[in-house]
């Protein structure tokens, strides 16, 4: 991309607060166990060999080899979290979206629509399909609007404009044909079996049928696409 840009991602200075706050829930831990500990073998005679290994260790070592786990704990859920949300880079002429997994671009002739939906970033083109939906955080809106709005963006905010259209999908249901209930029901399999690449492109598929699918808990959502 040329020109200048903006970048919009997790803000590394919260690393430090995740791994502080890990390591508090971590000197809360150690102690805690020894009580913990004494109810289970109480109330059931058993306890976690985990629980009990640490419950014998004198509390001047447990402390801060609570602490320290917890610290890192804390960091990775961090860096869990910055490798999913990734980066959002926007210029005069494009969208890019990057990711530890993928990055994709996209024109600023082909992008009608830009929003929030929870924490996914939508982006829909001038059929209303969603040319991508990637993981975000609500968390960065300010930081998205800002960016959007700066280069002219169609930036719609933190709704989608379309959420009332969205209908659970319920198998074999009027409203959808047989091929579309088979790719939903392959996808809910898919996402069951923690098949993440494999949902995304039955996804596809369902794009190219004209449905737009989204995920809300264990659910499937799906709304389709004016005719022609």
């Amino acid at each position: 991309m040329s020109g200048p840009r903006i970048t919009v991602t997790v803000d590394s200075k919260m690393a430090p607060a995740f791994a502080a706050a890990g390591a508090v829930i971590g000197l809360v831990a150690s102690l805690l166990v020894g009580p913990a500990v004494s109810w289970l073998l109480e109330r059931i005679d058993t306890a976690p060999a985990p629980l009990r290994l640490i419950d014998q260790l004198p509390l001047i070592w447990s402390m801060p080899l609570l602490t320290l786990l917890g610290a890192f704990g804390g960091w990775v859920v961090f860096s869990i979290w910055n490798d999913e949300v990734g980066r959002v880079v926007v210029d005069q002429e494009s969208v890019r979206l990057e990711s530890k997994k993928s990055s994709s671009i996209f024109s600023r002739q082909e992008i009608a629509e830009i929003f929030l939906d929870k924490d996914e970033l939508v982006i829909v083109d001038d059929r209303l399909g969603e040319l991508s939906r990637t993981v975000s955080d609500n968390g960065l809106a300010e930081k998205l609007t800002q960016a959007f709005t700066s280069y002219e963006y169609p930036w719609a905010g933190t709704k989608d404009p379309r959420d009332d259209a969205f209908t659970d999908w319920v198998d074999r249901s009027p409203g959808l044909d047989s091929a579309a209930h088979s790719l939903l029901r392959a996808r809910r399999r898919a996402l069951t079996d923690g098949k993440t690449g494999e949902a995304e492109s039955l996804r596809d598929e369902l794009a190219e049928r004209g449905v737009v699918v989204r995920d809300r808990g264990e659910k499937q959502q799906y709304r389709l696409l004016p005719q022609p």
